[in-house]
């Protein structure tokens, strides 16, 4: 169409009411104005020019991708007078009559309210009357899959409908509708619409409206857009709506109370480096600003899975955007960049990406986003040992033959000792730093959950360990494993109380059960850490005392970061097995 052709159609659809929203002033009339979607649009205009539409189709997309605007346009073409290659000219009777919404042979039905039997059998009259103007009757039901009952009624006709008649169904969710109901009909799957599909159009809209624009705010309302291009307009009525001279990223974030990239990004990163109080005082901020935090953390995610991405490929194939769609908003964010640190985007991802079931309160959101930036991280030997390997050692095992992988984990299971009888104790060849990779499991052996674990106690022969020689010594142990930043939340929080032999336990003030319990789930790296600076295995158990842990006195900024630990969550903290 023409952009005369097109001026002349705009007017004849916004001057019939004083104010129409975007998504119905720019829908689509013809198969050429369709965003995406080029797979159904070549298809049905080859069926329309040949005249072998099905009398039964199936639309099945997200929302916002065109389904029911292809739905009419169908109808047209089913219809028009002065078709041109299966196209509609949306300039015959016909076809101004289905745009205007007074073609009586169209039926557009909205199946959540008219889903029962009764509602089925006033429809089949309908169905079995000739058409009176057009050439074609044309049912177009969308939400179809909130029908259940009344499909009884219906799949009689849907086997053998009239000649004058033709469905369209529209859903989001086909799984929902009867297998043999989607048997009789012609299935059409919709896709998401990219960024780039969605810009273009936003482009367009504002071009006819004549706002200046950043390139930012049009790129930010794609992508919160999800692929629905219904969606993009929404959002973009609503800022023209503002009146604002100059439509900006900041106007997008400040309307849908979302945080700028900068504070997305220090969020991450403190996350990444362990800076438990960093990451705190950023979600303050935004409480302070009233930002919605269960966006925040949607968009912490996006930030993870770019970086998570872009440490997977070279740099310059993330900027090209080779394994994810977010293209221009990867973050910069060093630390997460290269050796086995990197990893912990993986242990992150699957935090704040899968939030407990009732998480959807905002104030909950808080509680979980807090509780990552605290959450302890294994050694990064242990998470390469545990997570992954580098990319091409992947890749030479993915291309070795299906065999060999199997005698590769089929050999280690006869190499280690049989389990001891309930009555022996493991002997230290048993646990031997140098026989058992740190943080990985003996083969053939089943992990218990490390809450209800008793820690392995080490061999007699070990030399015993002092307590107030411990205690003398403890701002020095503290100072070792507080280089380890995702540990020093734990470190700092506890205190020696008594030591047993080689067992040493460490006290957790009641109130921080958090931490005792993230505590308990990592001993291994406090056992590590405490029984490399004494020179000799020590087992650690971690237990609540009613006892006050006084910081260091060495320590300032341990102080500091108790201080503001027990001023934020006082006695709101979150038990960890409600976030995990």
């Amino acid at each position: 169409m023409t952009s005369i052709s097109r001026a002349t159609t705009m007017s004849r659809v916004t001057t019939s009411a004083p104010h129409q929203a975007l998504y119905r002033r720019w829908r689509a009339q013809t198969f050429s104005e369709i965003v995406g979607q080029q797979a159904v649009v070549v298809t049905l205009r080859n069926a329309v020019r040949t005249n072998a539409v099905a009398h039964g189709l199936l639309f099945v997309g997200p929302r916002g991708t065109g389904k029911t605007s292809m739905a009419r346009i169908l109808a047209k073409a089913l219809n028009c007078t002065n078709l041109v290659d299966g196209e509609p000219d949306d300039t015959c009777e016909a076809c101004v009559a289905i745009r205007d919404g007074r073609a009586l042979d169209v039926v557009e039905m909205d199946a959540a309210s008219n889903n029962k039997v009764d509602d089925m059998r006033d429809l089949l009259p309908r169905v079995y009357t000739a058409p009176s103007d057009l050439r074609r009757k044309v049912f177009i039901v969308d939400e179809v899959q909130r029908i259940k009952e009344g499909w009884d009624v219906l799949l009689k006709t849907l086997e053998e409908p009239p000649d004058h008649v033709a469905f369209i169904f529209c859903t989001t969710d086909s799984s929902q509708i009867r297998p043999a109901v989607v048997s009789r009909l012609q299935r059409f799957d919709f896709r998401r619409l990219t960024v780039p599909e969605i810009e273009g159009k936003l482009h367009r809209i504002l071009a006819d409206d004549g706002r200046p624009t950043d390139e930012d705010a049009v790129h930010l309302i794609a992508q919160l857009a999800a692929g629905g291009m219904r969606d993009a307009e929404g959002m973009l009525d609503q800022l023209l709506a503002g009146g604002t001279e100059r439509l900006t990223a900041d106007a997008v974030r400040d309307l849908l109370g979302l945080a700028d990239a900068e504070t997305v990004r220090a969020f991450v990163k403190a996350l990444l480096e362990g800076e438990a109080l960093v990451g705190i005082e950023v979600l303050d901020r935004l409480e302070e600003r009233g930002r919605d935090l269960r966006s925040f953390m949607d968009q912490a995610v996006e930030v993870v899975r770019a970086e998570l991405g872009a440490s997977l490929v070279s740099p310059a194939a993330a900027r090209r955007g080779a394994l994810i769609s977010t293209g221009r908003r990867l973050a910069a964010i060093d630390p997460a960049r290269g050796g086995p640190g990197g990893l912990r985007f993986q242990l992150e991802l699957a935090l704040l990406d899968s939030p407990p079931s009732d998480s959807h309160s905002e104030a909950r959101a808080g509680h979980v986003a807090a509780s990552a930036t605290v959450r302890p991280e294994p050694p990064a030997a242990d998470l390469g040992a545990r997570v992954g390997e580098p990319v091409d050692q992947l890749s030479e095992q993915v291309a070795e033959p299906v065999s060999q992988p199997a005698q590769q984990v089929a050999e280690p299971v006869s190499k280690p000792a049989p389990d001891p009888l309930p009555d022996e104790t493991p002997t230290a060849g048993a646990v031997a730093a140098d026989q058992v990779a740190p943080g990985k499991p003996a083969a053939g052996r089943e992990q218990p959950p490390p809450a209800t674990t008793e820690p392995v106690v080490p061999d007699d022969q070990s030399p015993a360990t002092d307590l107030d020689a411990l205690r003398h010594r403890w701002p020095e142990i503290v100072a070792v494993i507080s280089a380890h930043p995702p540990t020093k939340p734990l470190i700092l929080a506890c205190r020696p109380i008594s030591v047993e032999g080689t067992v040493v336990t460490l006290g957790f003030p009641e109130g921080q059960s958090f931490l005792r319990d993230v505590a308990e789930r990592r001993r291994s790296v406090l056992e590590e850490g405490i029984s490399r600076f004494l020179g000799h295995p020590v087992a650690v158990r971690c237990v609540a005392t009613n006892l006050d842990v006084d910081p260091l006195g060495s320590d300032d900024e341990g102080t500091r970061l108790l201080a503001e630990a027990r001023r934020i969550f006082a006695d709101d903290l979150v038990d960890a097995r409600e976030v995990s």
